[in-house]
């Protein structure tokens, strides 16, 4: 299957029709390509993995903010990151299926993912939230990428 997906996303590329916007879904060639049709700009859908009432979905933020960041990218081209699900949801931490993690992981893991989306020639990254809960993480984050430069 994924020889399939290769061959496709070549091809295509091959007849110039326009990149894909998901980051895994490029061959290392067209990420390249991909990054300078982008001008750098790299989209991050951040969400969380929790309870939705009885009948939705775990994952209602990530599928909320997935579709809106792929929506986004028709009419302006970016890399859309993997949806990124590694959150705190404490006050639901004991509902089936909620996914917390500790508050210094979330951190670190914020800033490896971020790191490795600019050691790949992202130089715009976007956090955009499809979760409410998020609000406070993605400030005070911002406010620690302060402590050293940045491009």
């Amino acid at each position: 299957m994924q020889r399939v997906v290769i061959a496709l996303g070549m091809a295509l590329a091959c007849r110039g029709q326009q990149l894909s916007a998901n980051w895994a879904e490029l061959p290392g060639p067209d990420f390249v390509r991909a990054i300078q049709q982008a001008k750098g700009v790299c989209l991050l859908p951040f969400g969380i993995i929790e309870k939705h009432g009885p009948t939705g979905p775990m994952g209602t933020d990530l599928l909320n903010v997935r579709y809106a960041k792929f929506e986004a990218v028709k009419q302006e081209y970016a890399i859309v990151f993997p949806e990124y699900y590694f959150r705190q949801i404490f006050e639901a931490k004991h509902q089936p299926g909620t996914v917390a993690y500790s508050t210094h992981l979330q951190l670190e893991m914020l800033q490896e993912a971020t790191a490795e989306m600019a050691r790949n020639g992202c130089t715009k990254v976007v956090i955009v939230s499809g979760h409410g809960g998020n609000t406070n993480l993605i400030k005070f984050f911002a406010q620690t990428q302060l402590e050293t430069s940045k491009d």
